[in-house]
């Protein structure tokens, strides 16, 4: 579902957001989570091994390590992490669990990409305490302002069509619904929005 080419870079979280060390983190399973402080990430893992890869917003990778008492703490930084491996990752997580992860940016050329992506799509995922600035909603040329992507998909519950439906997130990325079938056999009411990155428009 990913497009084949990126409009526009931003990177960082909207102005009202924390300014304080965040962390994104792989599990041993493919997941990803995001995680708002240090100590926020060790508390959601138990063992070791469990985090496959930790990154920051500069793109260094970290590990789980034990502290002499054998208490989980954050290892040194391991240098920056493996690009090619750290968007395939992302991507497959994706296609995995499209519910899970519904904002669809274009394709990551670069590791500043990849990174300002997975950060900025997993605060938007966990909603407007953790995301900050406001969401756009334009429905055949009027716009609202939702408080996140869970109001947007109730708002959009009764269109029938959403060709000139566009959602603008709180980073300035442009998104066009589309209605995702959970099965074949089931209507689409039934199934959940995808929101397809597209061109911002020409001024």
């Amino acid at each position: 579902m990913n497009t084949t080419s990126r409009m526009q870079d931003t990177s960082g979280l909207p102005a009202e957001a924390g300014a304080g060390r965040d962390f994104v983190a792989v599990d041993d399973s493919g997941e990803f989570s995001y995680h708002r402080s240090e100590r926020d990430l060790i508390a959601a893992f138990e063992y070791v091994g469990e985090a496959a890869c930790i990154i920051d917003r500069s793109g260094s990778a970290f590990r789980l390590a034990l502290d002499p008492q054998r208490h989980l703490m954050l290892g040194p930084s391991l240098g920056p992490a493996e690009f090619h491996w750290l968007r395939q990752a992302w991507l497959d997580v994706q296609n995995a669990h499209p519910e899970s992860h519904r904002l669809r940016r274009f394709f990551p050329i670069t590791k500043e990409e990849v990174v300002s992506d997975v950060f900025e799509i997993l605060t938007l995922e966990h909603g407007p305490e953790w995301a900050g600035g406001s969401w756009a909603l334009v429905i055949n040329g009027i716009e609202s302002y939702p408080a996140n992507l869970e109001d947007i998909d109730h708002r959009l519950r009764h269109q029938d069509r959403l060709e000139h439906v566009r959602v603008r997130d709180p980073f300035g990325h442009i998104y066009r619904p589309l209605r995702h079938r959970r099965h074949w056999y089931l209507p689409a009411s039934a199934g959940f929005n995808l929101y397809i990155e597209i061109p911002a428009p020409s001024r």
